[in-house]
């Protein structure tokens, strides 16, 4: 066993050689010397009761990094130090697939990724990948902040034990190349990055461009290199990590509109304490709200820091695009039909 060491004015005391008596009058001349000199050792810090690691594939800076750091400072602050949030973001804890692996078996506890991410373990989760589903941002939010949002996320959890909490309002993804798509034509063969979802493939194939699943953290190397062509992702995702540097064109396709969720493993988050849970609960809420209001104001600060940089947007004729992605719907689960029906009858409501 390593003896065991302490320190008089940087002189290390170590307990084997030295008499017992010897320890005591060091320790008993450093306290009359602190008496002495008007200072008082300071008590050691305490441990917090719950301490989480939220990880996530955005880029430092980023509006997922700044509502990780947001929900943790507050935290700490709310709880008095009870609970400690430590954040890693930009893939340090692995790919968003690797976070959500390390959710079931303790390595991560919380992570910052959408519904959508959950298809390879429920088909359930393919109704965020239904492309060209909402006619515009409005009635998204009026979806996901209803009852339908409600009962969606609670059928996502029962059929994989994933726990999503909180409603962070990303915006609509968009197409991001390394040359101009205006036209759908202009897709054949577009050799493209998709996350891993069966939807996304799906939907681009459909569109008869070329989908290949790569993880979020190789997509910049993949595009400098030539291995794809581009990438699809709200416009913030396009900026804050960096893709506007190698493929310098958006298309402001709009094919999907996402909510990002505060990821948690259903049993793990029962099991934290419930008086800590409510405390973690309220400030997701809190900063739920202060994202998407957040996302909402930065988006043309976020189209101009682009524009700044050289980038070219370019518009679709969207109901043409749908009409080519309508086959998508022939592969999902009967149940996804069904919310895309109440989904889209919402929209014929609002007139």
């Amino acid at each position: 066993m390593r003896p065991a060491t302490s320190t008089t004015k940087g002189v290390p005391l170590v307990s084997k050689g030295i008499s017992a008596s010897l320890r005591r009058g060091a320790v008993a001349l450093a306290g009359a010397a602190l008496i002495l000199s008007g200072c008082t050792a300071a008590p050691p810090a305490s441990e917090p009761e719950l301490l989480l690691r939220l990880g996530h594939s955005y880029g430092a800076g980023s509006l997922q990094d700044r509502a990780a750091n947001m929900l943790s400072e507050q935290v700490a602050e709310s709880s008095d130090g009870r609970i400690e949030i430590e954040v890693y973001p930009a893939s340090q804890l692995g790919s968003w697939e690797d976070m959500q692996e390390g959710l079931e078996y303790g390595a991560v506890d919380i992570v910052i990724e959408s519904v959508g991410s959950l298809e390879r373990y429920t088909d359930l989760a393919a109704i965020e990948g239904v492309p060209f589903l909402y006619e515009d941002e409005a009635q998204f939010l009026d979806v996901w902040e209803g009852e339908l949002g409600d009962e969606i996320l609670d059928a996502v959890r029962e059929d994989t034990g994933f726990q999503l909490l909180g409603q962070m309002y990303r915006g609509a993804r968009v197409l991001n190349t390394q040359r101009p798509v205006a036209e759908l034509a202009d897709t054949q063969g577009l050799k493209l990055r998709v996350p891993t979802q069966q939807t996304y493939l799906d939907t681009w194939e459909s569109l008869g461009a070329s989908p290949t699943p790569l993880a979020l953290s190789e997509v910049f190397t993949a595009i400098e290199q030539g291995a794809v062509e581009g990438q699809e992702n709200p416009i913030d995702v396009v900026r804050f990590n960096s893709f506007y540097e190698v493929a310098p064109n958006v298309t402001l396709t709009n094919h999907i509109y996402g909510n990002f969720h505060f990821q948690a493993w259903a049993e793990s988050y029962q099991g934290w304490p419930a008086e800590l849970r409510d405390i973690v609960d309220a400030e997701i809420a809190d900063v739920s709200d202060w994202y998407e209001q957040t996302s909402i104001e930065e988006r043309d600060a976020n189209i101009a820091f682009l524009e700044e940089n050289g980038v070219e947007f370019h518009e679709i004729d969207r109901a043409e695009w749908a009409d080519a992605t309508s086959e998508v719907l022939e592969h999902v689960d009967p149940q996804v039909v069904e919310w895309v029906e109440k989904i889209r009858a919402s929209a014929e409501a609002r007139g």
